[in-house]
C-alpha cells in the first residue's frame, strides 16, 4: 500500500467503493488521499485533484456539548501524535443548522516511513438524536421530581401500597418494609382509612381525581394537616396513584387570612372613618356605613355613580391626577382635604386618603379611600382665621387712631398754641403802651392772630366732625359716576389748562361711604391740577385694579412733584405745604389719609421733582356685600 494519489491504490479498487461504511485515508498532516462513494455521500466531499485536509473541508463538534473540536483536539490527530488506533468515535458536523451523527474507527497505516489514517464511519444521527431526546426527558423528569415535595404511592382498589416515590424518605409515615403490601386500614386510624379506601373506590368508580384533606395524629406527625389525591392509574387495572402532601403551611396561612380578613371586616365596617373600595373607574365596589352617614347615599347609591359625580368641581382635578400617579405606582399614597356633594345638596369638607391594592404582578387592582368628615374643623379654622384677621385690623385701626390722636396732641400743642401766645403777648403789649399808633398795628395782629386761630380751630373742626361721625353708609358706589360728580367741580380750571384726563375703571363699583370716595377723589384730583408747571398743561391718569383682598386706585399726574427725601415723613401731616406761590392750607392730604386708614385703608405716593406724583390708595373691603355674608 502506498501512501499516493493515484488511481492504481488498492484502496480505490473496487471493493473500496462499494462498501457501506464511509472510508476515507489520510497523510500524516490530515491531507486527503482517497474517499469512497459512502464517504462523499456522508461528509459531502467533492472529487478534487487539489490537495484538501480533512479539517480545513469539515467541522466536527462533540456530542456532549455540541461544542467546535479544534483539529488538534480531533480523534484523527490523537491517533498520530499518540500512534494509537482510535475506536468508536461519535463526532457530528452541522448540514443546513441539523446535526449529523457519525461512529468513527480509526487506524494507524504506514509506509516507508510514512504514515497515514485509515478512516471508516457509520451514520448513527438517528440512535444519538433518539438518545438526546430520551436524555432531555429524562433530565426534565428528574427536574420535575426533584422540585416535588410530596409522597406518591401506588396503590390498590382495596388500599394495598404496591409501590412508593419520595424525594425525601423522611416524610415517609413507616418504613418500606412496614407499609409495602399492607393495607391502608392496617396501618392508619378507622377515621382517616375508612374514607380513604372510599375515596380510592369512588376514583376508580368515576374514573376522576379525588382529593380530601385531614389532620394526622401520629406522633411523630402530630397536628399537621395533609392533602390526599387520588389519581387513577389508566394503564394499570384498578391501580390509583395515592399523593400525600404537606398543607400545614397552607393550613396555617388560609387561617391567617381568614383572621386578617376578619380583622379588616371589623375595622372596615366598624371604623369611625368613612372607609370604601373603590374600582380603578371611580365607582364604589364597598362602602361601610360610616361613609353612607358622611355623605347621606345608600350603598346601592354610591355604587352606581363615579366618586367625580360627588365631588366639587374645583377639587377634581387635583384628585384624578393623584389618582392616576397612584395606579401607575408613582406615589404609596395621598391625602388630600376636598368637598363631597351631600345627598342633602351642601357640600361637606373631607380629608382623604387614598392607597392602591396590588396584585402580584403589581397591577391595581381597586382603591381603598378612608374618609374623616371635617367640615367642623374647617368651619372653626376658618371662624379663627377670619378672627385673626378681624383681631389684626382692630389692631390696625386702634394703632391708626392711636397715631391720630397724637397728631391732634401735636396740633393742638403747636398750632393752637403758637396763636395763643401771640394773642397774648399783643394783649399785654396793648396795655402797656399809650401810643395809638403802636396800639394800631398791635391790634391789627392781633387780628392776623384771632383769624389764624380761628382758621385753625374750624379746621379742628373738620377733624373732630371727621371723628365723630358714626353713621357712615355704606353702598355701592360707581367709579364713574362719582368720577364724573367730582369732575363738575374742576370744570373751569380744566378747560383753563387744558387739562387731559383719562380714566381706565377695570374694578367697576366699591362698596364703601359715597361722601368719603368723592372727598378722596376731589382732594387728589385737586392737588393734581393746582401743582402743575405753567409751561405744560396737566396729564392725569386715574385707574382702578383688583388687587389680592382689596382694590387699588392710582392718581398719576406730570405736575411738580415732591421732593420725598426731604418732605417725606412730613407728607400726610396737618397743615404741611411743599410749594410756595400757591394757595393752600396743607389740609387736604391730611384729610385724605385720615379718611382712608379710619376705614382700613392705606394711601402711598410716588414722585420726582418736575416729574410728577403717582397717588395709590388701597381700599379695604372687609365690609363689602360678600364679606358681611360670608361673616354670617
Amino acid at each position: 500500500m502506498h501512501l499516493q494519489r493515484d488511481s492504481s491504490s488498492v484502496l480505490s479498487d473496487q471493493p473500496f467503493n462499494t462498501r457501506l461504511e464511509g472510508l476515507i485515508t489520510t497523510t500524516e498532516d490530515g491531507t486527503i488521499l482517497h474517499f469512497n462513494n459512502r464517504a462523499k455521500e456522508l461528509l459531502a466531499l467533492e472529487n478534487t485533484k487539489d490537495t484538501i485536509k480533512i479539517h480545513e473541508i469539515i467541522t466536527f463538534y462533540a456530542v456532549d456539548d455540541l461544542s467546535i473540536l479544534p483539529p488538534t483536539e480531533t480523534p484523527f490527530f490523537i491517533a498520530l501524535s499518540e500512534k494509537q488506533n482510535q475506536n468508536e468515535i461519535i463526532l457530528g458536523r452541522k448540514e443546513d443548522e441539523q446535526f449529523m451523527w457519525y461512529q468513527f474507527t480509526i487506524h494507524l497505516i504506514a509506509e516507508d516511513n510514512n504514515k497515514g489514517l485509515l478512516i471508516s464511519f457509520i451514520d448513527v444521527s438517528k440512535l444519538v438524536n433518539k438518545n438526546r431526546v430520551l436524555e432531555d426527558k429524562q433530565h426534565q423528569l428528574q427536574l420535575l421530581v426533584a422540585s416535588l415535595n410530596d409522597l406518591v404511592f401506588e396503590v390498590t382498589d382495596t388500599g394495598v401500597f404496591k409501590n412508593y416515590w419520595t424525594n425525601n424518605p423522611d416524610l415517609l409515615f413507616y418504613t418500606p418494609e412496614e407499609f409495602l403490601n399492607k393495607s391502608v386500614t392496617e396501618l392508619f386510624p378507622p377515621d382517616l382509612a375508612v374514607p380513604a379506601v372510599q375515596l380510592i373506590q369512588n376514583s376508580l368508580k368515576l374514573d376522576r381525581e379525588l382529593k380530601m384533606d385531614f389532620q394526622s395524629n401520629l406522633k411523630d406527625h402530630k397536628d399537621k394537616w395533609y392533602r390526599l389525591q387520588i389519581k387513577p392509574i389508566h394503564r394499570a387495572q384498578n391501580r390509583v396513584a395515592l399523593v400525600i402532601s404537606d398543607i400545614t403551611k397552607q393550613v396555617e396561612s388560609n387561617e391567617k387570612s381568614k383572621f386578617n380578613e376578619h380583622k379588616f371586616n371589623q375595622a372596615f365596617h366598624l371604623s369611625g372613618l368613612g372607609i370604601s373600595l373603590t374600582s380603578l373607574e371611580g365607582y364604589c365596589i364597598e362602602s361601610n356605613n360610616m361613609l353612607t352617614k358622611i355623605l347621606g347615599y345608600t350603598h346601592e347609591e354610591m355604587s352606581t355613580t363615579k366618586f367625580t359625580e360627588r365631588t366639587h368641581p374645583d377639587d377634581i382635578h387635583k384628585d384624578v391626577e393623584l389618582r392616576e400617579k397612584l395606579v401607575r405606582g408613582e406615589i404609596d399614597a395621598f391625602t388630600l382635604q376636598k368637598r363631597y356633594l351631600h345627598k342633602l345638596g351642601h357640600f361637606v369638607w373631607c380629608s382623604v386618603t387614598v392607597a392602591a391594592v396590588f396584585d402580584n404582578a403589581n397591577t391595581a387592582q381597586f382603591l381603598i379611600v378612608q374618609v374623616q368628615d371635617i367640615s367642623e374643623s374647617k368651619k372653626n379654622i376658618e371662624i379663627l382665621k377670619r378672627q385673626k384677621i378681624e383681631s389684626d385690623l382692630v389692631k390696625i385701626d386702634l394703632e391708626t387712631k392711636i397715631r391720630q390722636l397724637e397728631e391732634f396732641a401735636n396740633i393742638l400743642a403747636h398750632d393752637l398754641k403758637g396763636p395763643l401766645s401771640n394773642i397774648q403777648m399783643l394783649i399785654d403789649e396793648i396795655k402797656a403802651t399809650n401810643d395809638e399808633k403802636i396800639k394800631t398795628d398791635f391790634l391789627d395782629l392781633l387780628r392776623i392772630s384771632s383769624n389764624d386761630l380761628t382758621q385753625t380751630l374750624h379746621d379742628l373742626g373738620d377733624i373732630l366732625e371727621l371723628r365723630s361721625n358714626n353713621s357712615l353708609v355704606y353702598e355701592t358706589c360707581n367709579f364713574l359716576t362719582v368720577f364724573k360728580k367730582v369732575q363738575q367741580q374742576f370744570i373751569a380750571e380744566i378747560q383753563q389748562k387744558n387739562a387731559i384726563i383719562s380714566i381706565d375703571f377695570n374694578v367697576k363699583d366699591i362698596y364703601y361711604p359715597k361722601i368719603y370716595l368723592e372727598s378722596i377723589l376731589s382732594n387728589l384730583m385737586s392737588n393734581a391740577l393746582r401743582f402743575t408747571p405753567s409751561n405744560r398743561a396737566p396729564h392725569i391718569e386715574i385707574r382702578t385694579f383688583a388687587e389680592n383682598d382689596g382694590i387699588l386706585l392710582t392718581i398719576k399726574d406730570n405736575g411738580l412733584g415732591i421732593n420725598l427725601p426731604k418732605y417725606k415723613s412730613e407728607l400726610f401731616m396737618f397743615k404741611k405745604v411743599f410749594h410756595r406761590g400757591f394757595e393752600s392750607r396743607g389740609l387736604g392730604l391730611f384729610l385724605t389719609r385720615y379718611q382712608i386708614e379710619s376705614l382700613g385703608g392705606k394711601i402711598d405716593v410716588q414722585s420726582e421733582l418736575d416729574e410728577g406724583s403717582i397717588f395709590s390708595i388701597k381700599f379695604s373691603t372687609k365690609n363689602s356685600p360678600e364679606s358681611v355674608l360670608e361673616q354670617q
